[in-house]
């Protein structure tokens, strides 16, 4: 069977199966460095243009839209690091010493051009590239051979298969609110226990989804308004844009109340053989049991918020239970425990406020 047959299908092994955008972004890839390398060639630039390849390889990794943006900050990177190397060899003999110069230089003009505020290794490469072939030429040809890739990916790269960057987000955070809902009914339904160990791994990336999908929104934005072919994704973009900042309010205190709900457990850290000794100093283990009810209010509310549905039922029902006199009345680590899942609730009201009052 081809390669081609298997798309979609399990893998043995663990590989994971690709997906369509996968195989279109792969696609848009080989098209757009095949055609650099192409036409390096025949302008009679070089034989082997590798460096004109690489824009494709870097910049079509993510989105296609981003890939203008991205490109004219790579030409910006080349170009800086390509000139802190020609004046090197220019003044300087090559020897360790003047590595050292340069990569200094290569890293401070790195800190000078960032991307979304991190600093361009696009400088320092460039830099120690040249600096590592001191032919006569080579700078020129390449800077040459980087704008023959940068103007293919700018031109070329978001026209190719491309996707809808409202579609990709929407995808992302449905994942991130179904991982979310799925730990919190873990620790719902788990009274005086942790969570299964095992499942621990899966979790570590969970609070960072909501950032990257912050950012990512932010980059999308952008792009758009240079974009003719998804204009009409503006306005849908901002009703994602509306979910994912609710998410990234609550990542914050739904990271430390799954880290307190854990503590409450009573997990223990040493070996098997410490597995039945007490532990004075954890938290009560009737804390989870004590909030299972609330807890399992604002896990509906915010999954339907995330979803997009209005959430005016759990919140209300969440706000009848938070006020009942036991969680009021309760110790000093419940009560954390209760104003963490009120500080969801306030946010919650926040978003349904802004986004849903007054339709």
């Amino acid at each position: 069977m081809s390669v081609l047959g298997r798309v979609g299908r399990p893998v043995p092994g663990g590989l994971r199966r690709l997906s369509v955008q996968e195989v279109r972004g792969g696609a848009r890839m080989v098209v757009c460095a095949t055609l650099s390398w192409y036409l390096s060639v025949e302008l009679g630039i070089s034989s082997a243009p590798i460096a004109a390849v690489l824009p494709a390889v870097f910049t079509l990794s993510g989105i296609p839209l981003w890939a203008p943006r991205l490109g004219l900050y790579r030409l910006g990177g080349v170009l800086l690091g390509v000139g802190i190397a020609a004046v090197a060899l220019r003044w300087l003999p090559v020897s360790t010493f003047s590595l050292a110069v340069v990569v200094s230089a290569g890293y401070l003009a790195s800190l000078l051009l960032r991307i979304d505020g991190v600093p361009s290794q696009q400088v320092l490469v460039s830099a120690v590239l040249v600096f590592g072939v001191p032919v006569s030429g080579y700078p020129e040809q390449r800077v040459l051979e980087n704008l023959v890739g940068i103007a293919v990916v700018i031109l070329l790269g978001p026209l190719l298969w491309p996707p809808d960057p409202c579609r990709l987000l929407s995808g992302r955070l449905d994942v991130y609110r179904d991982r979310l809902d799925h730990l919190l009914e873990e620790l719902g339904r788990r009274p005086g226990r942790a969570p299964l160990r095992q499942g621990a791994g899966q979790r570590e990336g969970l609070w960072q989804q909501p950032h990257d999908l912050g950012r990512d929104l932010e980059r999308a934005r952008r792009a758009l308004r240079w974009s003719v072919t998804h204009r009409r994704s503006a306005a849908a973009l901002d009703e994602v844009g509306h979910r994912i900042h609710l998410a990234e309010r609550t990542a914050a205190p739904l990271h430390c109340l799954t880290a307190q709900l854990n503590a409450a457990g009573g997990l223990p850290a040493a070996g098997p053989s410490d597995a039945h000794a007490p532990d004075t100093h954890a938290p009560a283990a009737h804390a989870p049991d004590a909030h299972a009810p609330l807890l399992d209010a604002v896990r509906h509310a915010l999954v339907r918020a995330l979803d997009g549905a209005d959430p005016a039922e759990p919140i209300a029902l969440a706000r009848v239970i938070g006020g009942q006199d036991g969680l009021a009345r309760s110790g000093r680590h419940d009560s954390l425990l209760r104003g963490l899942l009120l500080l969801v609730l306030d946010r919650l009201d926040d978003y349904r406020e802004a986004h849903f009052t007054g339709r």
